[in-house]
């Protein structure tokens, strides 16, 4: 039941950053350029491709449960920053910002469990990644 239990909050938490990462590198950046230039950042389009690739990779490696640790700290550190930067005046998101990185830090203190990618305990190079 644990197994089960850690795959399923795996597709919870995973499932949306790659669809919301699909989605900016399939033009959805478009939206994102003007909120990032906003805040002052330089090069808005290619700093939008970049989050787009950065949601779209760590959560196919949060879904597959391989690299769940290392994926799931930087996705609750992702969560923590963007939630503060960009949301900081809407109270809803900025905590729904925060839910998503403690359910990221208690996956990565979880593990992903043997219903993953290489049962939960790579071998060789890949053991180096977890």
């Amino acid at each position: 039941m644990h197994d089960e239990a850690l795959l399923v909050a795996r597709l919870f938490l995973g499932v949306p950053f790659v669809i919301w990462g699909a989605m900016k590198l399939r033009g959805g950046e478009a939206k994102l350029v003007p909120v990032l230039a906003g805040l002052g950042l330089p090069d808005a389009k290619l700093l939008a491709c970049l989050v787009g690739f950065c949601e779209l990779v760590g959560g196919i490696g949060i879904a597959l449960g391989y690299p769940v640790r290392t994926c799931g700290v930087l996705l609750g550190l992702w969560c923590l920053v963007t939630g503060y930067a960009a949301h900081k005046n809407d109270i809803n998101q900025l905590l729904a910002h925060v839910a998503m990185t403690g359910g990221f830090f208690v996956l990565a203190i979880a593990g992903a469990g043997t219903l993953s990618l290489f049962g939960g305990a790579p071998t060789g190079l890949f053991a180096y990644l977890s």
